[in-house]
């Protein structure tokens, strides 16, 4: 499941020799028990807060961004800045990679030193979550100015709002949109992109010249579960559908067959590369051998570090959809129950998410901010194919996992790619598949 949200959250974690003796310094741990034991363990344990004066307070903030980048200078600024308004509070910032976060959360937590802020993603707060690990805090939220009004709806949705309260602050949206080559679309004579699914398929078709170039690429070569699923996930999104409402299984329902259908008929057209990986298909992209991909706000980066000549000719677009609904992952601040400082925690997220912290985030590492109104003053002017990016985080982002039933995202995910691979390379009916797999679902949550 992690691997995708690697996305962005994460393309590029390297762990090194000198991460983990820094982290084995920090954290003397011999911990044999497996993750099953640890949870019930932790699910069972009170922690009890400590009491501190303010002058006496650190605050440990573990984050994979601190290895990554340019994020690593907005979050050694950021920090710097923490403390420069909050005399007494230091905050010890960390780099811990991607890879090995949630094992050494896990094992911090089972020890009863959890750090005091954890940083998340919409594909692992489930985890969490079905355990009791994570501090509500909508005491701290209601203080804040953190609402409807300056926040991307995705906040106040699950997973992040769970039984009515709130467990993380949203950091930063990974949008699924539209990234298109302007001259390939023009060459083809479209001159804009479309608005619709089926003039989209007419495109892609159009498009494509297999196996020289194709229209459009997704996640379709067999064993790839998460991927698999993330990419259809945009189209059922982007359709209306969803696999699950308020926590029920609507895996067959009526939106959700039509948009595998219209991703089927992509399929069976030819118009997208079959046995390739996603880096693969994502570097023909960036040498202009497919025109469209639904990806994230990062491939810019990586066409302007892979071949600097295409990136005037990339341009964004919202999802081809009436409603533009947009598939959407995010990064999540959360506290831990037992964290040692909550309520300082929560005042260190809640600067991080702050106007002025959020325009520097932005305008140094290009990622897609929550917070309405924090691109920089000359920002889409310099680069316009940011926009569609922040109007979909803005006003169309919905979480890309069945909603409320995040606890359970691995064997759901699988469940539904396993269906789609029958359905692309086995011709299985549509409504038969999506039954099924309504059925699997079903006996797996009421197990």
């Amino acid at each position: 499941m992690q691997a995708e949200l690697c996305i962005g959250i994460g393309e590029a974690h390297r762990e090194s020799s000198k991460d983990q003796e820094e982290l084995m310094k920090r954290h003397l741990q011999a911990i044999g028990t497996a993750a099953t034991s640890i949870l019930l363990a932790l699910s069972m344990a009170v922690v009890p807060a400590i009491a501190v004066k303010a002058e006496d307070i650190t605050l440990r903030l573990p984050s994979w961004w601190f290895g990554e980048p340019g994020n690593e200078i907005w979050m050694n600024q950021v920090v710097q800045d923490f403390m420069d308004a909050n005399p007494g509070i230091k905050v010890d910032g960390y780099n811990l990679p991607y890879g090995s976060y949630a094992d050494q959360m896990l094992m911090e937590m089972s020890s009863g030193t959890p750090p005091d802020v954890i940083h998340l993603t919409n594909l692992n707060i489930g985890d969490y979550l079905r355990n009791d690990l994570l501090l509500p805090l909508d005491e701290f939220m209601a203080e804040s100015d953190i609402s409807a009004e300056t926040f991307t709806p995705a906040q106040f949705a699950s997973p992040i709002v769970t039984d009515g309260q709130t467990y993380g602050v949203i950091h930063m949206v990974a949008n699924y949109i539209p990234f298109y080559n302007a001259d390939l679309l023009a060459e083809a004579g479209f001159e804009e992109f479309p608005d619709n699914p089926a003039d989209f398929l007419a495109m892609a078709q159009a498009l494509s010249n297999p196996p020289e170039s194709f229209g459009y690429a997704a996640m379709v070569k067999p064993g790839s579960y998460v991927e698999t699923y993330m990419d259809v996930a945009q189209w059922v999104i982007a359709g209306g559908g969803s696999f699950a409402v308020d926590g029920k299984p609507t895996i067959n329902a009526p939106a959700n067959i039509a948009a595998i259908e219209q991703f089927k008929s992509l399929f069976d057209a030819g118009v997208m590369p079959r046995d390739v990986d996603k880096s693969t298909y994502r570097q023909m992209w960036w040498q202009g051998k497919v025109a469209v991909l639904f990806d994230g706000s990062w491939m810019m980066g990586f066409a302007r570090a892979e071949n600097p000549d295409i990136t005037p000719k990339l341009r964004t677009a919202l999802m081809p959809w009436p409603g533009h609904l947009t598939a959407s992952a995010f990064q999540i601040w959360s506290v831990p129950r037992g964290a040692p400082n909550p309520e300082a925690a929560f005042k260190l997220i809640e600067f991080m998410q702050s106007p002025e912290q959020q325009v520097k985030m932005v305008s140094i590492t290009n990622t897609v901010s929550p917070r309405f109104g924090s691109l920089p003053e000359g920002y889409l002017d310099e680069n316009p194919w940011f926009h569609s990016f922040q109007e979909a985080s803005d006003k169309y982002a919905v979480s890309i996992m069945p909603e409320g039933l995040e606890a359970y995202g691995n064997e759901i995910l699988k469940i539904i790619a396993d269906k789609i691979e029958l359905i692309l390379y086995r011709d299985a009916d549509i409504e038969a598949s999506l039954n099924e797999a309504q059925s699997e679902v079903e006996a797996l949550i009421s197990g």
